[in-house]
């Protein structure tokens, strides 16, 4: 019975290592925190006591078992996200990188105690030390993994970026498994020992280190990517200002000039001289320029939005209906708020290339039903037909990978407390939103 405990305490250190693995996912759980944190106690209940019970039933060496107790968590862990396997499998591998490297310190520390045992025998002393070091990490890792971490999974949506993690990952889990000493009394021969430790904390020191440079790199990506969307909605803005001048000096003489056309169609009136009035009412008619700059709504930023995807729109020929009805009381932030739409119309505007252009549409329909409820977005535009899936999620028909559009309004979606749905039918696309008028929620 005791050895059984001890190996149950060995096994233990799959809870922080999931702790770790769910810190950068906190916005990217399919059900509430709740919901997820009984998930994963299931899964500790049942899995770790039954590994446990093979473990001491077949004799077996510690990491013949954790390794294929870490993949069952990986099933359980990616099943609880919505995210993509790539984020998840990176974020997994890296929890297992850490996990190594906890492993191989408690080995050392365990050489320690018992010089003459080795690391595929069990004891109480590394079984502790590995369970008390790993939680101690999990908890240093706890803010900068939330606060930071979270951004990344997030913001990033670059699959090869992903996948290079897991590559380096797996180099530093291959290395702790390479130099874990099956014996301790090899340690003790000549600087053997020294030289294992000062490898532990080599690795350690180069994981850490390529970890904050890996932010750091992306974080300036992720800004440099902030930065072209803002640069693209002031030029929207720019576009629809330099539109309203030329409209306000088209308009300027005409309106200096309306007060005598009053005073003439009153002349008029009076002598009733209606064919005379009706003619010069029709000739001041056609001297009115035409006013190009449409007014969806009183957002100027969404309407500079909306008026730059019009003039793309009508100059592919594309048919719009649009009805925006954007409350003034609104909390969402405009820049949410121009990614959603501006994503949501480029890519209905770049699908209409392979249309014929008599079937050529765009009907989006904004409105918020109650001001305590929430804002509805709901577009249909025409495309080819032909749509990339995997996992029910809709891929890129121009790049590899996940549609970054579609992406992005999901999180933004998810981040003001509501989500997006995407589905098509023959050769119609319909993408519904739902974002809280109250704006960004915080988790």
């Amino acid at each position: 019975m005791k050895d059984f405990l001890i190996i149950l305490l060995h096994e233990l250190i799959i809870i922080p290592t999931s702790a770790i693995c769910f810190f950068p996912m906190k916005n990217q759980l399919k059900h509430k925190l709740s919901k997820t944190i009984l998930h994963i106690l299931i899964f500790y209940i049942t899995v770790i006591p039954a590994m446990t019970w093979i473990t001491f039933r077949f004799s077996l060496k510690p990491i013949t078992v954790l390794i294929p107790s870490l993949f069952l968590f990986f099933s359980c862990y990616h099943n609880s996200l919505v995210t993509s396997i790539d984020k998840s499998f990176a974020v997994f591998s890296y929890g297992s990188s850490i996990t190594a490297l906890i492993c191989n310190f408690a080995n050392a520390f365990d050489a320690t105690r018992n010089p003459f045992s080795g690391e595929g025998i069990f004891s109480f002393e590394k079984s502790l030390f590995q369970l008390i070091t790993g939680s101690i990490i999990a908890i240093l890792l706890f803010y900068p993994f939330t606060r930071y971490g979270c951004i990344l999974i997030d913001k990033l949506n670059l699959p090869r970026v992903f996948g290079t993690t897991i590559l380096i990952s797996a180099i530093f889990v291959s290395i702790n498994m390479l130099i874990r000493p099956e014996h301790y009394e090899t340690l003790y021969t000549n600087k053997v020992f020294r030289a294992f430790i000062g490898s532990l904390f080599m690795i350690s020191a180069t994981l850490l280190l390529l970890t904050i440079v890996f932010y750091f790199i992306v974080a300036g990506i992720l800004r440099e990517r902030d930065t072209l969307e803002k640069n693209r909605l002031l030029e929207m803005q720019q576009s629809q200002y330099i539109k309203q001048q030329k409209y306000m000096q088209a308009t300027s003489a005409e309106r200096h000039n309306f007060r005598q056309t009053i005073r003439t169609l009153q002349r008029l009136a009076e002598d009733e001289n209606y064919d005379a009035l009706k003619s010069y009412l029709k000739k001041f008619v056609k001297t009115i320029p035409k006013k190009d700059v449409i007014e969806f709504c009183n957002n100027h930023a969404i309407n500079a939005l909306l008026n730059y995807y019009a003039d793309n729109a009508k100059a592919a020929h594309i048919t719009l209906h649009w009805v925006i009805n954007l409350p003034s009381y609104c909390l969402i932030d405009d820049v949410d708020l121009c990614n959603v739409l501006g994503n949501l119309l480029e890519n209905a505007i770049t699908a209409q290339s392979e249309v014929t252009e008599k079937d050529r549409f765009i009907n989006l329909y904004t409105e918020a039903v109650d001001k305590n409820d929430n804002l509805y977005f709901a577009m249909s535009n025409s495309f080819n037909g032909k749509v990339r899936q995997a996992d029910g999620k809709y891929l890129s028909t121009h790049h590899k990978g996940n549609g970054i559009g579609l992406s992005t309004i999901c999180q933004i979606a998810k981040k003001n407390g509501g989500f997006a749905n995407f589905y098509h039918k023959d050769t119609v696309f319909n993408s519904d939103i739902v974002m809280s008028l109250s704006g960004f929620v915080e988790d």
